[in-house]
């Protein structure tokens, strides 16, 4: 009989919704709009798993430089640095003229996730790897692919997409490139705005598969400790 285990996803309130948390080795798509707290959300993934779990995590960037992305986490309470040093946290990132490089290095990134015990990945974004393929078709096969090659990681795996502006509660969501077809998982993040209020944050799980989940949609709280689901 085949095991099933479920990883905390690190997001308080959110394993509750998740039926038990994120299947182990499993790779899930993390959607939302700008603004909507993507990259936190992937970060906080990894942290928290470093942190609690004792399961090493890498984030892969291919829009913006570890420095830059270091800047912009600083404002809340994870000491980035530190897990890296403790070799808990790894950092690789592609500028966009080197996607190509990470699509066929595939054997090099696997060999660090071997050598390092890496156990979650975080890859932000899927966009540039989307813009290499010329047309839908080859970007379905491109995709594929990609995601046969993330698989042999056996790690558990966010792959962060933005989806097209005009998200709203009502609607079931839709991404730029469609990466969730290929993928196990799909986590939506809602940013909406409400006229005469401030915009509201919240999170919908769309899609786990095998998994009994909510079909609900979540407010969430951001503050410098990260993300927090209201679940109750």
């Amino acid at each position: 009989m085949i095991k099933r285990e479920f990883i905390k996803s690190g997001i308080p309130g959110l394993d509750e919704i998740l039926g038990g948390g994120i299947l182990r080795g499993s790779i899930s798509t993390l959607s939302g709009p700008t603004g909507s707290g993507k990259s936190t959300f992937g970060m906080q993934f990894l942290v928290e798993g470093a942190l609690k779990e004792k399961q090493p995590g890498l984030y892969i960037s291919i829009e913006e430089t570890k420095e830059s992305t270091y800047f912009h986490m600083s404002g809340y309470t994870w000491e980035l640095d530190k897990l890296e040093k403790a070799k808990q946290l790894v950092f690789l990132d592609y500028p966009v003229y080197e996607v190509e490089q990470f699509l066929s290095q595939n054997s090099a990134i696997a060999e660090i996730v071997n050598t390092m015990g890496i156990e979650r990945v975080v890859i932000d974004s899927i966009m540039p790897i989307a813009l290499l393929f010329d047309n839908e078709d080859e970007r379905k096969k491109g995709f594929i692919k990609f995601i046969d090659n993330i698989r042999k990681w056996k790690t558990t795996t966010l792959i962060v997409s933005e989806d097209t502006p005009a998200t709203t509660a009502d609607v079931l969501p839709d991404t730029k490139y469609g990466i969730e077809s290929f993928t196990d998982g799909w986590l939506h993040l809602y940013f909406l705005y409400e006229r005469g209020k401030d915009r509201k944050r919240a999170i919908e799980v769309l899609k786990m598969k095998g998994v009994q989940h909510s079909t609900k949609i979540f407010p969430l709280e951001l503050n410098k400790n990260g993300f927090r689901c209201l679940s109750d």
